[in-house]
């Protein structure tokens, strides 16, 4: 035991003036060891001295600080008492290099250290001891003469995860020791070549639960397993350290071990993708004659394909090799005269679908030499299924392939339910440089769940992906044959219970203007309780203008006073569906500008207009005339899909379609805007009085097959 004291202050010290006192530290780096027991196989491991220690540095800080008042480097120089201040202080006392500090890992390199906390009072001499103990994991290595006198090259490399030491014969290193920063585990391999140049499979080993000042003493020995007892266990550095000692049997009695190898590296993993008929071949090498070869697993992709979980090649029959041709291995059946059988999967592994499997090939001789071969494998799939673009009558479909070539007839599968598949009849559209394919599904039914599966000229996924496609949502009152009215304004909903078409009406009617009426006469289609909207240009004193309007939102009043300037109105009411199209009919009379003159339209023929849009805005869209605040059709970034129609002079109803043009296929709106107005620059108080818009029978397109797409 190392042993630093500093002399004690004696009582007759001159007491110093007041606000200082004293500490005497007796620091102390100890290295005692005790025997405790400990369940081991072997108790001939012994405890190595680390010899001559770094000097120990102290160093002091005051209570809250980083900053340390006082530094020693060697505790040795220092022959008296230390003065300090009054208050709380914290003294850290180490020897030798952190292991945090450089490498997580060295030879010949432990480090002590011990933290105490003390408080110096006016004219008070304290004394602190400190006992340093281990701040690391110590390993050290044991080999046996028999090893020695065996091999010319014994290796044992440990790591804690982060760094690693090599504990070599080849160069002195196999009796040095070895400290570790503490991660909670370390890992061995031992890499073994004998006198004659053969070299053995690596051993490994692992350790959990490892914690500071334990040191692990790993011994390695060709013997018979002694009987347990107890092992000498010594307590290094302080009596809280615990030696574990482990004695580790290499059994090398039996010279002529029976081998295996393959035509893929049986170091890794195997993995290929399904339908490879590369060849896959186990080559059994046996210097004596076999007494079992034993293919065996508890797999249960295996076993769903066909393999029984027990197959003894050692003089199988007829029968037993018939029926492993059946799923594709060839193996003969081992006798005496074959010492060298191979096991050929390549058909069986070729119709595996994707997944991971695993089996055990065990190899046994009459010479007791035997061996275990763990086999683990991947079967990848040539191509998977990505995720479906849903929408209410088609889909896009996507896939990618894994391989490094593109395969051949790319495409895809699609059913309902536990239906037959179908194969997609469409154009597939392939990204070479991302090694994606997609196509279009037509055909389907809303709001209906369907799994489809990429698929190639050669294969079929076998993990399909479901979608589910959306409903065909539709607007209250698109007919426009239910009213009510709403004081003197009359309102193109059933009550005021369904807001959803709104008018200029409510703003302007007060004042005996409506733009915005019921037409019960003039319609595209007849039948009882049917009826359409009509929206009329009406000249307004004072103002100019009101243009015949109908919108989905809501109308929130007039703006600027008694006199208004303008109107403040909501566009867009909740909508989540993805039409194609929005159509209907119209009828259209235009008349000659002579209101206004936004976009030089004084003089020339009045314009209608209908437009519609699907937004994902987080609420409705405020429009404020007086202001010129409107939709930034072009440039809003939320708006999903758009289109608009300019009227022009019908004689009667004209069916129309109003094809949308989605700007983003992958988003979900929020919102739909309908807006049309018997004049298209009417917010601007521009158009023809008495231009006249009649609508009626709206509805939405889901169907691609209705706008002529297959």
């Amino acid at each position: 035991m190392a042993i630093l004291t500093l002399p004690v202050l004696s009582c007759t010290q001159t007491v110093e003036p007041e606000g200082y006192g004293y500490v005497d530290i007796d620091v102390r780096l100890d290295r005692n060891a005790e025997d405790i027991e400990f369940d081991a196989v072997s108790s001939d491991v012994s405890v190595k001295s680390t010899g001559e220690s770094s000097p120990i540095a102290l160093a002091i800080y005051r209570s809250g600080s980083d900053e340390p008042v006082e530094v020693i480097e060697d505790c040795a120089s220092v022959l008296e008492p230390l003065k300090l201040k009054t208050g709380h202080y914290k003294a850290v006392a180490t020897c030798g290099e952190s292991l945090s500090e450089g490498s997580a890992a060295a030879f010949d390199s432990p480090f002590y250290s011990d933290t105490e906390t003390f408080v110096i009072k006016n004219g008070v001499s304290e004394t602190l001891d400190m006992t340093l103990v281990l701040d690391a994991v110590k390993v050290t290595t044991k080999f046996s003469e028999e090893i020695r006198e065996n091999f010319k090259s014994y290796v044992l490399t440990v790591s804690n995860g982060v760094s690693e030491l090599v504990f070599s014969n080849l160069d002195g290193t196999v009796d040095r020791d070895g400290y570790f920063a503490v991660t909670g585990t370390l890992e061995w391999s031992l890499a073994l070549t004998n006198n004659d140049g053969e070299v053995y499979e690596t051993l490994t080993g692992s350790y959990e639960e490892v914690k500071p000042k334990q040191h692990y003493a790993i011994s390695f020995r060709m013997a018979e397993k002694q009987p347990e007892g107890g092992a000498v266990i010594s307590i290094v550095v302080d009596d809280s350290m615990t030696e574990k000692v482990h004695d580790i049997l290499l059994d090398f009695s039996v010279k002529d071990k029976p081998e295996i190898s393959a035509s893929f590296s049986l170091d890794s993993p195997l993995s290929f993708h399904t339908g490879d008929a590369a060849e896959k071949i186990l080559y059994v090498n046996l210097k004596h004659p076999a007494t079992s070869v034993l293919i065996s697993h508890d797999d249960e992709g295996l076993a769903a394909a066909g393999l029984p979980e027990e197959i003894e090649l050692v003089n199988a029959s007829e029968e037993i090799l018939s029926s492993l041709a059946g799923l594709g291995i060839t193996a003969p059946a081992v006798t005496e005269e074959v010492l060298n059988p191979e096991i050929d999967l390549t058909g069986f592994f070729s119709t595996l679908p994707a997944g991971t499997y695993g089996f055990e090939v065990f190899v046994q001789n009459n010479a007791e030499g035997e061996l275990l071969q763990e086999i683990s494998f991947e079967v990848k799939p040539v191509v998977e299924t990505l995720t479906a673009n849903a929408w209410a009558r088609f889909a896009y479909l996507s896939g990618r392939w894994l391989t490094e070539d593109q395969p051949e007839g790319l495409g895809f599968q699609y059913r309902t339910g536990d239906e037959e598949w179908t194969n997609l009849d469409a154009d597939v559209t392939v990204n070479a440089e991302a090694k994606t394919f997609e196509a279009e599904l037509h055909g389907l039914a809303a709001g209906t769940q369907y799994e489809y599966r990429a698929v190639t000229a050669a294969f079929r996924e076998n993990q399909p992906v479901q979608f589910t496609t959306e409903t065909e949502d539709v607007l209250h009152n698109m007919g426009f044959d239910q009213w009510y009215m709403d004081g003197k304004a009359p309102m193109p909903n059933a009550s005021a219970d369904y807001m959803i078409w709104d008018s200029a009406n409510p703003g302007s009617a007060s004042f005996g203007i409506v733009p915005t009426t019921q037409e019960t006469s003039h319609l595209a289609v007849t039948g009882e309780n049917k009826s359409a909207a009509k929206l009329t240009t009406l000249s307004v004193p004072i103002v100019g203008l009101a243009a015949g309007n109908i919108y989905t939102g809501r109308f929130e009043g007039t703006v600027g006073g008694i006199i208004p300037s303008g109107a403040a109105l909501d566009w867009g009411v909740p909508f989540s569906s993805r039409p194609l199209a929005l159509k209907g009919f119209y009828d259209y009379t235009p008349k000659t500008v002579n209101q206004g003159s936004y976009n030089d339209m004084s003089g020339k023929t009045d314009i209608g207009q209908i437009q519609i849009m699907l937004t994902d805005w987080d609420q409705p869209s405020r429009i404020d005339t007086s202001e010129g605040t409107f939709v930034d059709v072009e440039n809003d970034g939320h708006i999903i899909a758009y289109a608009s129609l300019d009227l022009g002079q019908t004689d009667g109803y004209q069916p129309f379609t109003l094809e949308l043009e989605y700007r983003d296929r992958t988003r979900t709106p929020k919102y739909i805007v309908i807006v049309a107005a018997a004049s298209k620059y009417g917010d601007y108080f521009t158009g023809g009085v008495d231009s006249t818009l009649y609508l009626d029978e709206f509805s939405f397109v889901y169907d691609p097959a209705e706008l002529g797409y297959k």
